[in-house]
């Protein structure tokens, strides 16, 4: 898992509750960077401003 994976997940990652952050940690790193390969992609079609709402395109 590259720290560039990590960086792309890392909105998502920092709202999880504790639950989901276990089921994350026990993640492959490929599946790790999949996930990042796709929350990359979410990001790329968004926005730059979405507001407040809880309807962001993170994977989580």
């Amino acid at each position: 898992m590259s720290k560039n994976s990590l960086d792309a997940l890392r909105p998502a990652l920092d709202r999880m509750t504790e639950a989901q952050q276990a089921v994350f940690s026990s993640l492959s790193p490929e599946e790790i960077d999949l996930a990042a390969k796709i929350q990359t992609r979410l990001d790329a079609v968004s926005p730059e401003v979405e507001g407040q709402a809880n309807n962001t395109n993170n994977l989580c």
